[in-house]
């Protein structure tokens, strides 16, 4: 009898701790719903900082404060005209040249415009180092995708920008936006604020900044 009983106890005690084990497996192993909510939700800001934008080809990258495809601020125009060809149009004086290519030669066109400068009494004076570039083709790209026919407002989510310029186009006035910090303008129409143009510069370079490649 006593045998039976202390049978029975233990029987009874180890499916006190097999149930007892099986809670805490329970809860150690399971998440309230509020956390899977706070993990939903984390994961959704995750996304776009895991997306990739499609890489802008090399020809094509507008880099703030460097370049515009081949072409380099501070590099000999020289260069450029090896690559581009022949200006459509060239205007020189005090040390200084503005250069523009158009697309098929055709002035009603796509252009490009390069601003370069003699670097007067250096060692370098011989050199007209490229000092400012515009473009205003939609071909052209910064790395995150922005460039001619993007709108102010989703240019000012990467730049900074302040208003340095304006002027008077055949479309109309166009205001001249820039992020001194990176070295890029963006010219914006005033009628549709869209960009019609894309400047890079070097940074801080407010001298360079003013002058119009218009």
């Amino acid at each position: 009898m006593i045998k039976n009983s202390v049978l029975i106890l233990l029987i009874a005690g180890l499916f006190a701790c097999n149930s007892s084990t099986s809670k805490e497996t329970t809860a150690d192993t399971s998440l309230p719903a509020s956390a899977v909510v706070r993990d939903s939700e984390a994961n959704k800001l995750i996304a776009p900082d895991t997306a990739t934008t499609k890489p802008v080809p090399a020809n094509q990258l507008i880099t703030p404060g460097k370049g515009i495809g081949h072409i380099m601020i501070d590099d000999d125009v020289q260069n450029s005209i090896k690559i581009l060809g022949k200006p459509d149009s060239s205007d020189a004086a005090m040390g200084s040249s503005l250069m523009v290519w158009f697309a098929r030669h055709d002035a009603s066109g796509y252009r490009t415009s390069i601003f370069a400068r003699h670097n007067m009494g250096g060692k370098d004076e011989a050199i007209s180092h490229i000092q400012k570039i515009l473009v205003t083709s939609p071909w052209f790209k910064t790395a995150d995708g922005v460039g001619v026919g993007s709108t102010l407002d989703a240019i000012k989510k990467t730049y900074t920008l302040k208003s340095t310029s304006s002027y008077n186009s055949k479309a109309g006035e166009v205001e001249v936006y820039t992020d001194l910090d990176k070295g890029i303008s963006f010219e914006i129409s005033a009628a549709s604020g869209k960009c019609v143009g894309v400047v890079v510069h070097k940074a801080h370079d407010t001298a360079v900044t003013y002058i119009n490649m218009h």
